[in-house]
């Protein structure tokens, strides 16, 4: 198996950042992440790839999920944003982009996650409860400082 480690990152307007990818005449998005290098822990290399692929430093916040999908265990992070503007990285992404092969980061509504094809399909149900959790956390907090 390949350990790959992905980061789940939401704007204020409960938008998640996704990479849209065309490849082999296939359409489809999936959250951005990679493998882990060397003695990488899983949320080093979440951090890592998310400024390699979209270009942003993010703290990472706690793992949400492991998964085993098509042979590789995948460990997805819910991250913050720290700083950077985000574009497409200037990690192997950014290198191998081409019209054939194209990376287009882009934030897309959690009402709109049905208008992509996420991949894996899994992904999608969990942002959408993380978006959930999220709004309760908030909607508490604001209530306990009242």
């Amino acid at each position: 198996m390949r350990p790959r480690s992905v980061g789940i990152l939401f704007n204020d307007q409960q938008q998640v950042l996704l990479m849209l990818r065309r490849k082999q005449g296939r359409a489809y998005a999936t959250l951005p992440g990679g493998g882990i290098e060397g003695e990488e822990t899983p949320a080093e290399a979440c951090a890592r790839e998310m400024l390699e692929e979209v270009n942003l430093t993010v703290r990472v916040e706690r793992e949400v999920l492991v998964l085993d999908n098509l042979g590789n265990r995948e460990h997805y992070f819910l991250v913050t944003w720290q700083g950077g503007e985000m574009r497409l990285g200037d990690g192997p992404e950014g290198v191998r982009h081409s019209e054939e092969n194209s990376y287009e980061p882009a934030w897309v509504g959690v009402q709109d996650l049905d208008a992509v094809n996420l991949v894996p399909e899994l992904a999608r149900e969990l942002v959408r409860e993380l978006v959930r959790g999220l709004a309760f956390q908030e909607i508490s907090e604001a209530h306990s400082q009242e």
